[in-house]
Formats: C-alpha cells, structure tokens, sequence
C-alpha cells in the first residue's frame, strides 16, 4: 500500500511542477485556490489542502514567483471562529 501512496505523491509532486512552470511564463505570482483547483481537477489527491499549498509555495519560490495564500475555505474558516472584543 506504501507503493502507491508514493507513487500518488510523486504524481502530485510534477504536476505541481508543471503547474508552477506553466503560471511562470504568463504571470509573477501562483494563486493557492487556483492551483488547488486545477490540480485536484487533473487527479484526485490524498494530499490535504494546506501540505499542497506548501508544495505550491516551495515549488513557486524554486522558480521566483510570489505565492497568493487566497484558499476560500481558509478565510471561511477563520471567520467562522468566534472573535471577542472585536468591533469593525
């Protein structure tokens, strides 16, 4: 079972690459929301969400882009937690 998790991991690994590679040409940043999307439409990933944005992170720095940690969910999360003392 081991083989496979590797082998998935590896997969997730050059597509993040490829995904990288490609954002670099056209633009200066990679969207973490974005590349979520795109990846997980190509394949399903055991990966969770914030290990891939790290992949993303490491693999855009590897290349000089700038990295968006703009992953909807995150801010839903975040602003579903109670926040005491705070007024806007």
């Amino acid at each position: 079972m081991q083989y496979a998790e590797d082998i998935t991991l590896r997969r997730v690994k050059m597509l993040v690459e490829q995904y990288v590679l490609t954002r670099s040409r056209r633009y200066d940043f990679v969207s973490t929301e974005l590349a979520c999307r795109a990846i997980r439409e190509v394949m399903r990933s055991p990966i969770k969400d914030a290990e891939l944005d790290r992949m993303l992170a490491r693999s855009a720095a590897r290349q000089g882009l700038s990295v968006r940690f703009d992953r909807i969910a995150a801010w839903q999360a975040a602003s579903s937690s109670p926040t005491e003392g705070v007024s806007l």
